[in-house]
């Protein structure tokens, strides 16, 4: 069985981790059947949104901790599959987080452009022993949020629940329970019929602009 699926609704793309009875923890199987996913996605030419989610009311556990316990070569490294997390791609993701979002799946979400949570939802890095340095959470909380709220999910372990990370602007809309992936496609299509190709969200733009200084971020829009 796959342990990613896809699907399409119109001009949006729809991305499952599909390991539910193991928290769609992220296997290095998975991990590569989601960076072939991410591929399909940036070619296939009439879907301008994606939209990522978990199956079985888990986004993610992070890392398959048996995988690397009992793994050898590349299974056995906690680095996550290049070209995993969709920060690079092109055209916009959301991502729709129900349960558990934690460690490398926690990292997953943050690298989407924007996260819809059902009540319940979990954020955090409450993993120990793995070793992992979370570099891509380094740079990306302190910019969605604030230093303070950074070092404490980082630094301590703890976890915090959908209702608190709308606060501090992790996650982007707070919806019921189960609902997450329904908001999350009308979401899409809503931002697909607004912009009306996937090139004119310029992604990359705003990415590339974040955390630039004023003056030379507005340097740059006038000269590109």
């Amino acid at each position: 069985m796959p342990s990613v699926t896809t699907r399409r609704d119109g001009r949006v793309f729809i991305v499952e981790l599909a390991r539910p009875a193991q928290h769609n923890a992220l296997s290095r199987g998975l991990q590569r059947e989601l960076v072939a996913a991410w591929e399909e996605y940036e070619n296939t030419d009439d879907a301008w949104v994606a939209v990522l989610t978990g199956q079985g009311g888990a986004f993610s556990v992070g890392h398959d901790v048996q995988e690397l316990a009992h793994g050898q070569g590349e299974d056995a490294s906690p680095l996550a599959e290049r070209g995993l997390l969709p920060l690079e791609l092109s055209k916009a993701v959301v991502a729709a987080v129900e349960g558990p979002c934690y460690g490398l799946g926690f990292e997953l979400a943050l690298a989407c452009d924007l996260r819809i949570a059902g009540e319940g939802a979990m954020f955090g890095f409450p993993d120990q022993n793995l070793y992992v340095g979370y570099k891509v959470a380094t740079v990306l909380l302190p910019r969605m949020t604030n230093l303070g709220v950074s070092l404490d999910l980082l630094f301590t372990g703890k976890v915090m629940d959908a209702r608190r990370a709308e606060q501090v602007r992790l996650v982007s809309e707070l919806v019921p329970a189960g609902q997450a992936l329904a908001r999350a496609v009308e979401a899409a299509k809503g931002m697909a019929q607004r912009f009306g190709s996937a090139e004119a969200f310029q992604k990359r733009r705003i990415w590339g602009l974040s955390g630039v200084p004023l003056p030379t971020a507005q340097g740059l829009v006038r000269s590109a």
